[in-house]
């Protein structure tokens, strides 16, 4: 099966430093690749290059071997992002901004069933009437990764989607995450939580000094010297 994303070569400088030095990967449909790495790896600067909202200063990234760019509007139908910092309508219900985004994509008549089964699956069907502003750290990054897991899409960009998350939920996430796979929807997934890793992923790029140290399977790659839950 040819891939859905495909990277070539990445490499990104700040401050003339390179903070990602030669980071190639690709994600089929249906897969998960994880970006494993401690802090300052560079896991979240490949996925903002990935994602298109930062350019890399060589290399190349191709959505159905075409160049990545963030305002196209395809890239908006086919991909959805998750990341650190997302913000909420402070107005809006939990389950009137989760059926927003999903009539806003297309779902239509759907939209309402469509929001009710992922607040339910992540845990937040009780506080459907609440608003952001009176939700728990966890209970709002729930609320943020309902409204990206709810809209249809071919890639799934997340990064460290666990955060805030208690263990309750964070198992539900993997169900999610799972269920997506099986759906045909490719993943990148940026995390620092193995369980999760090793629960969704398919294939692990670990990182350090913003170069792959090692990849492939995630029982193999997570126990390399490098990998950061040793």
């Amino acid at each position: 099966m040819p891939p859905l994303l495909q990277a070539e070569d990445l490499t990104v400088h700040y401050g003339g430093a390179p903070v990602v030095a030669g980071v190639s990967l690709q994600v089929e449909p249906g897969r998960c690749v994880a970006l494993a790495g401690a802090n300052g790896s560079g896991k979240s600067t490949v996925l903002r290059v990935l994602a298109g909202r930062q350019e890399a200063d060589t290399g190349t990234v191709l959505l159905d071997g075409e160049p990545v760019r963030e305002s196209d509007p395809r890239f908006r139908r086919d991909v959805a992002v998750s990341m650190d910092g997302g913000e909420c309508f402070p107005d809006l219900t939990v389950a009137e901004h989760v059926r927003m985004v999903a009539a806003a994509h297309g779902l239509g008549r759907r939209a309402a069933e469509a929001a009710a089964d992922v607040l339910d699956h992540l845990g937040l069907a009780a506080h459907h009437d609440a608003f952001p502003g009176t939700l728990s750290a966890g209970q709002r990054q729930a609320l943020l990764l309902s409204a990206a897991l709810v809209r249809p899409a071919r890639l799934l960009m997340l990064d460290e989607p666990e955060q805030r998350l208690d263990a309750r939920a964070k198992e539900r996430l993997a169900a999610v995450l799972d269920a997506a796979k099986r759906a045909g929807t490719g993943i990148v997934l940026v995390s620092h939580e193995r369980s999760l890793v090793e629960a969704v992923a398919d294939h692990v790029v670990l990182l350090a000094s913003g170069r792959c140290v090692a990849e492939g399977e995630p029982a193999r790659v997570l126990a390399e010297e490098a990998a950061p839950w040793r």
